[in-house]
């Protein structure tokens, strides 16, 4: 077989398993990869999507935020992020997911803005199955959704797209799905009151709703965003000089020595929590009043936006993954940040002496 004709007969592969996975599935989920929108923004001078738009604002401003670390510090910790202008549109006569907060028009395009990026889509946030899901019609106020994401993403995406859209429509309903978590429904009804959110789990087809667009690259959270944040949940500081963030009760992301980092936190006067045993409006206020926050990595830090009197912050990571969106964040509220790398030989030595002798330059 010549080259030429292997790459035909590849080609004529893809043809016929992308046919039928729209046979199957339907032009939108089935063809997400080829019927999706980008930039809503871009597409404009297009017919079939500027007649589902009304109105384009700014969200947020082009702007580049730097994250100065020490020079120590390996450059995994990335030290600067450019965010394009960011875009907030009221869109009529669209269907929109309660689950995810994905929209799309009636046969497609899918409106990526509303969700993050294509990566997110088709990897770890899979949500091609959403467009097979019933559809109900939803008729009248303007909508806005209230996705109950895990709680990073929801704390850092959803509730500031969803703060700045009701700036934009103040009177809308916030629609979620029937089952939420408590922070997630309690927030709602601090945004708008019990008699304003609609809990739906069929997709709504909805005559107008506002759609303030998601940062692509899910981790980068602007300093507008939390300053939003803050405007909407004022919070009242707790009493509480240093926290330490325990995962002892999530057995799939706790340390393999939790129980005993959490002795050496109790040894050192260091306050004990357990993010999921607080209320929301607990959360903020611990995190508001804590001058020193230590954690394992994970979505208890995204907490993190509320404080105000932190000095410094330590997170462990575990000796296989590395993520730097804490430390950026950190950084970006002007607190001091260090890190331990946990390991199976004397894991407590180098967090024991930050504890009690003070953050150092990292390593």
């Amino acid at each position: 077989m010549t080259p030429k004709l292997r790459e035909l007969t590849a080609r004529g592969r893809v043809l016929m398993a992308r046919t039928a996975s729209q046979a199957l599935l339907g032009p939108v989920s089935g063809g997400m990869p080829r019927v999706y929108v980008r930039s809503i923004a871009e597409r404009m001078h297009e017919p079939r999507i500027a007649r589902h738009v009304s109105e384009s604002l700014t969200r947020t401003e082009a702007v580049v935020e730097r994250y100065d670390f020490p020079v120590g510090f390996p450059p995994r910790f990335r030290r600067s992020k450019a965010f394009d202008e960011r875009h907030a549109y009221r869109l009529h006569d669209v269907l929109l997911s309660p689950h995810s907060g994905l929209i799309w028009l009636p046969g497609g395009p899918v409106l990526e803005e509303s969700y993050g990026s294509l990566i997110r889509s088709l990897g770890w946030g899979d949500v091609r199955h959403e467009p097979l899901l019933p559809v109900r019609r939803l008729a009248g106020r303007p909508v806005v959704a209230f996705a109950p994401t895990g709680y990073y993403h929801w704390l850092l995406e959803v509730l500031p797209a969803a703060v700045f859209a009701l700036s934009v429509e103040p009177e809308a309903l916030l629609l979620m799905p029937r089952r939420v978590p408590a922070h997630v429904l309690a927030a709602a009804e601090h945004l708008v009151g019990p008699s304003r959110i609609v809990r739906l789990d069929d997709i709504a087809h909805v005559d107008s709703c506002v759609l303030a667009a998601v940062e692509p690259m899910s981790g980068f959270v602007q300093r507008a965003e939390i300053d939003r944040l803050r405007a909407a949940f004022p919070a009242d500081p707790a009493d509480v000089d240093a926290v330490y963030v325990s995962r002892l009760k999530d057995s799939k992301r706790a340390l393999s020595n939790e129980a005993e980092v959490e002795r050496v936190m109790r040894q050192a006067g260091v306050t004990v929590v357990y993010a999921q045993d607080l209320s929301f409006k607990e959360q903020r206020a611990l995190f508001a009043g804590a001058r020193t926050v230590i954690a394992p990595h994970g979505a208890g830090l995204a907490n993190l936006v509320w404080a105000q009197r932190a000095e410094r912050v330590i997170e462990i990571f575990p000796d296989s993954w590395f993520n730097d969106c804490y430390a950026r964040l950190s950084r970006n509220l002007g607190i001091d940040y260090d890190y331990v790398l946990a390991s199976p030989v004397a894991p407590l030595d180098r967090l024991d002496a930050l504890v009690n002798e003070g953050a150092g330059a990292g390593y």
